[in-house]
């Protein structure tokens, strides 16, 4: 990634940023920014390249904050190879027996226990229920299609969009309450399908 002109690494093995042409400056995920439930925090200084140190209070301008999706979720296979070696089973925490929805032309596992819509192939590439809603008399959630996941607030304001979403912005439809009561009891007899064309995203149920 490249934060202010300068290229990092990101390392989910290592939980770490490092630069790339100075792999001695290092970030650390957890001491080093705010780890939230659906992004990252990082106040960063421009002129050390690092972490800034100062008052946030009242930032000077060399301190820029910078927000991410959740780094596992960039970095899945080291994160992956991570877990095998400290949380041996870790996997079955993420079961892949579940019923799957396409939303935007992707597939998500419908993970009620944790209360959203799960990548197969990456478990902590996420769309949280608590970010579906209704618009104009659609239940969806904006997604942005270049990494499938819900765009930052301050980039969209789900409840004041722009009437002219970016490009690479859609509302696309999931299920709605009922629908998913009905895929969570027979999961082989009802399908929801979505998919993305044109910058437009679609879904119905079938059976």
């Amino acid at each position: 990634m490249e934060l202010d002109g300068t290229a990092f690494y990101i390392n989910a093995f290592l939980h770490e940023l490092i630069e790339v042409d100075n792999q001695q400056n290092r970030m650390d995920w957890y001491n080093d920014m705010f780890y939230l439930r659906d992004h990252v925090e990082l106040w960063y200084d421009r002129q050390t390249k690092n972490v800034f140190l100062g008052n946030l209070f009242d930032p000077p301008e060399q301190a820029k904050l910078f927000w991410f999706y959740p780094l596992d979720a960039v970095d899945p296979d080291a994160t992956k190879a991570r877990l095998d070696r400290v949380v041996p089973g870790w996997a079955e925490d993420y079961p892949l027996d579940l019923p799957v929805v396409q939303i935007a032309g992707e597939d998500f596992l419908v993970d009620a226990k944790r209360k959203e819509f799960r990548d197969p192939q990456n478990p902590w590439k996420t769309i949280p229920f608590d970010d579906v809603m209704m618009e104009n008399g659609q239940t969806g959630v904006y997604l942005d299609t270049r990494v499938m996941q819900v765009p930052f607030p301050h980039v969209v304001d789900p409840f004041n969009p722009p009437q002219v979403l970016p490009d690479h912005i859609v509302f696309a439809p999931v299920p709605n309450g009922r629908e998913l009561a009905l895929l969570l009891t027979d999961p082989y007899t009802f399908h929801y399908t979505g998919s993305l064309e044109n910058g437009q995203s679609t879904g119905r149920m079938t059976r």
